[in-house]
């Protein structure tokens, strides 16, 4: 059968062609990495990844309304959309704006250890994408009850403001709320357009051709940047050495790679046999919030919801010289502060310390053999029996659906 000639407008054909054209980039871009090539590991994650990155294209770009715009905490969280490595701790939410308009945002801090809008003029991987913001709340003047106000548009307002840029009407705002225990308080955000309302009609063909570009290029954005970029970025910054770790600062990749400038990160790659077990040995970190987890070879994390694979400032032994230590392996040695990679003999380490007070030390790393493992931790190392580690898990899963009250 012969194809039939569309309807649609040349600008709305041309932007779908684009999009798909970016899905198949993607594909080649993820199986021309060493990683795939190699690894038979890794290439059913790497196809899930580029799924995923599709349904995030969607979830950015095509599915916001401008009219009426709000907070979405389900575009990046838990197991679903997670691509550049969601942490369990963060409450994340997105949100849309028009520069040209301004708009009143109202909430409650709660029990939050930081609350972080980082401001970008367009969607990431747009050509003309550029971060104008990264505002902590901290900064701003809250009132008695926790409470707050803030402006949010393109001209300066007196007390708490947020700028836009005004040539842009489609500034992205990705918020961070974090929390160390995921039964403490979240707080409350909400929006609210002051000077509408705005002309937006989803049946403009036009609207939706620039919708489905930017979606073409923030999926672009996605593979290069974070699929692909991330490991090669950890594997570079650890001199392409694995099992070693490197303290970055955020602010030196938070344009091209949307890290938080309110942060120090810790990167590396691990690499693991079965009769093997990674230890990090490091010195707390002087922060107001910190945490370490495990990601696969992708930058996407494991399933943190119901899996161990990550420990934080609140869920951590700390031994008695004030260093903790953390064990990563693929059976489970008992180890209260085990990191679980979900089988995966390779993947990625991330360390992060929001408002560090000082700059975290280097941790040490020592590759190890599992069944010598207790001979390398101090006397006093908390051990779970299998029925303490389920229990365990129970409450964890419990808890962080409790965060999202689902």
């Amino acid at each position: 059968m012969a194809d039939l000639k569309s309807a649609a407008s040349p600008a709305l054909q041309a932007a779908w062609t684009k999009y798909y054209a970016s899905i198949e980039a993607g594909r080649r871009a993820m199986e021309a990495t060493p990683r795939f090539i190699e690894n038979p590991e890794h290439r059913a994650d790497a196809y899930s990844s580029l799924i995923e990155a599709e349904a995030m294209a969607y979830n950015f770009a095509i599915a916001p309304r401008m009219d009426f715009p709000r907070v979405n905490t389900r575009s990046w969280y838990a197991y679903f959309h997670t691509l550049g490595g969601t942490s369990p701790d963060f409450y994340y939410g997105t949100l849309f704006l028009d520069g040209r308009r301004s708009y009143r945002l109202t909430g409650k801090i709660g029990e939050l250890k930081l609350l972080l809008f980082q401001v970008y003029s367009h969607l990431l991987g747009h050509p003309q994408s550029k971060m104008i913001a990264d505002e902590d709340f901290d900064n701003f003047t809250a009132n008695a009850d926790g409470t707050f106000d803030v402006i949010i548009s393109a001209t300066k307002s007196g007390g708490n403001w947020i700028p836009l840029d005004p040539s842009s009407n489609y500034n992205f705002i990705f918020i961070r709320r974090a929390v160390s225990d995921w039964n403490d308080e979240r707080g409350e955000l909400h929006i609210e357009l002051i000077d509408g309302p705005l002309d937006y009609d989803d049946r403009d063909e036009a609207r939706l051709a620039e919708r489905l570009s930017a979606a073409a290029d923030f999926l672009t954005y996605l593979v290069v940047k974070w699929n692909v970029g991330i490991y090669d970025l950890y594997l570079s910054k650890n001199d392409g050495v694995k099992n070693t770790l490197a303290v970055v600062p955020g602010s030196a990749i938070a344009k091209e790679f949307m890290g938080s400038p309110a942060t120090i990160y810790t990167w590396g790659i691990y690499e693991i046999a079965d009769d093997e077990a990674l230890i990090i040995e490091s010195d707390v970190p002087d922060a107001g919030y910190w945490s370490y987890q495990l990601m696969n070879v992708w930058c996407r994390p494991f399933d943190f919801v119901d899996l161990q694979n990550d420990i934080n400032m609140s869920r951590t032994q700390v031994d008695n010289d004030g260093k903790f230590r953390a064990v990563i392996s693929l059976k489970d040695p008992g180890a209260a502060n085990w990191m679980d990679p979900s089988g995966h003999k390779e993947g990625t380490i991330t360390g992060r310390a929001y408002h560090a007070r000082a700059v975290p030390a280097q941790p040490k790393v020592s590759l190890v053999k599992l069944a010598e493992l207790k001979k390398h931790l101090p006397p006093e190392t908390k051990f779970l029996t299998p029925e303490q580690r389920r229990k365990d898990l129970e409450y964890r899963r419990s808890s962080y659906w409790n965060l999202y009250k689902e």
